[in-house]
């Protein structure tokens, strides 16, 4: 309304000085056509300001309909609280295999697509609901990946990944706690040589992290997971594990760890084997049941990072893992570890990485499909390129064998090239 004041204090001047000059005329004829014609000019621009003075109303008017209508039409509350993620990968991949005890496999070529979307609700200060949905759901949790060249039949095969509840309590100082339930994001500190990337565990999983916010944070991490629930309690099989890391930063260098150890229950029992045992031997007891080994795995993973400047820095890391409870016919085959290097810079990247991991070091239904699972060891290689800041194309080379070849389900040793185009919502 300032506007409007400031043109009507105008106009009342201008009024106020044409009665003046009016009042104070002489009395001649030139200057009382002088007067006229100066007052004439003053009624033209009273006209004018009135015209402005109009404008401003309308121009007002119209602004606190908008606002009006700007405050009617504002989104639900709980949409606004809804953060939406995902991807879309398209793959090229080329396999190729060498012969395995004589006996030879064709090779394939196929182009693959990996869409996945989701989203994240703070229902509160304290709590979060998640979900993702993938496609190429089936029985293997180590893929997600749809191949193309269906006769232009629809992508069928979708899958909910993820869908958890996270708490992290205001009472307690910083936030420290978090607790979470469902089919969570990866909650574990760890690399391919272990878990699958597109693998979404299950359970309950609880953490508490020291020093929150300071430059190291230590933290625990405890869970319960479910891994296979058909019958009572005492036949289902779970898979509690818990974790000791640290991460943390001095100037330019970085450095996470970790140690833990999970016990995968009754997992490998008669009855118990997973549908897809990915190179874990399986063996014929006694009573004609097919078994697989047991499991109780103890790990440790390290990974250090150094920027050398704005633009770039390098990184190493290592892992070492044990099956404490391998048994039957190849029990010896427990153990596994791998080891990477790699280095940024501006928009490129390049890593390399080896593998080497056992039949019975830990469940093959969990572990790296691009690499071949379990019973592999070889290496990797590839080079990325960040082509915009939600873009990015990636080369990969990997090149496997079985660890032992004369092991039941062992696979031809293979040669594959991906060529990866990620395109992140």
């Amino acid at each position: 309304m300032k506007g409007v004041g400031k043109v009507a204090g105008a106009m009342f001047m201008a009024a106020t000085m044409a009665i003046g000059l009016w009042s104070a005329a002489p009395a001649s004829a030139a200057t009382q056509a002088e007067l006229e014609a100066k007052i004439k000019m003053m009624e033209q621009t009273l006209n004018e300001m009135k015209s402005q003075l109009k404008q401003v109303q309308t121009t007002q008017v119209q602004q606190q309909k908008a606002v009006e209508v700007a405050a009617t039409s504002k989104l639900p509350g709980w949409v606004e609280r809804m953060t939406f993620f995902g991807d879309t990968r398209f793959r090229y991949e080329a396999t190729s295999y060498s012969n395995l005890n004589g006996k030879s496999k064709d090779g394939k070529d196929r182009f693959r697509v990996r869409l996945r979307f989701g989203v994240r609700s703070q229902i509160s200060d304290d709590v979060e609901l998640g979900m993702r949905m993938v496609t190429g759901a089936d029985a293997d949790a180590t893929s997600t990946n749809q191949t193309m060249g269906n006769y232009f039949g629809e992508y069928s095969k979708w899958g909910l990944d993820q869908a958890y509840v996270k708490w992290t309590p205001s009472f307690v100082p910083q936030k420290a706690f978090m607790f979470e339930f469902g089919k969570v994001p990866q909650p574990f500190m760890t690399s391919k040589v272990i878990w699958d990337g597109d693998v979404v565990p299950e359970g309950a999983f609880a953490q508490w992290t020291f020093n929150k916010g300071g430059s190291w944070q230590p933290y625990v991490l405890g869970s319960y997971m479910t891994v296979e629930q058909t019958g009572t309690w005492g036949q289902n099989v779970y898979a509690p594990a818990g974790q000791l890391g640290i991460k943390g930063k001095v100037g330019a260098f970085g450095l996470k760890a970790e140690t833990a150890y999970t016990s995968w229950g009754n997992l490998g029992d008669a009855g118990d084997v997973p549908p897809d045992t990915n190179g874990n031997p399986t063996w014929t007891q006694g009573d004609g049941e097919t078994r697989i080994s047991n499991f109780a795995v103890w790990d440790i993973y390290a990974k250090a990072d150094y920027k050398f400047n704005k633009q770039g820095s390098v990184f190493a890391w290592g892992h070492y893992l044990v099956n404490q409870s391998a048994d039957g016919p190849w029990q010896d085959q427990d153990t596994g570890w791998g080891a990477g290097a790699g280095v940024k810079y501006c928009k490129f990247g390049f890593n390399a990485w080896y593998k080497y991991v056992e039949a019975n070091a830990s469940p093959g239904f969990i572990a790296d499909s691009d690499s071949g699972y379990v019973n592999r060891k070889g290496y990797v290689l590839s080079a990325s390129y960040q082509m915009w800041k939600y873009g990015k194309v990636q080369l990969s080379w990997y090149d496997t064998e079985p660890v032992e070849e004369n092991i039941p389900g062992a696979t031809n040793p293979s040669q594959t090239f991906f060529a990866d185009f990620i395109f992140k919502f």
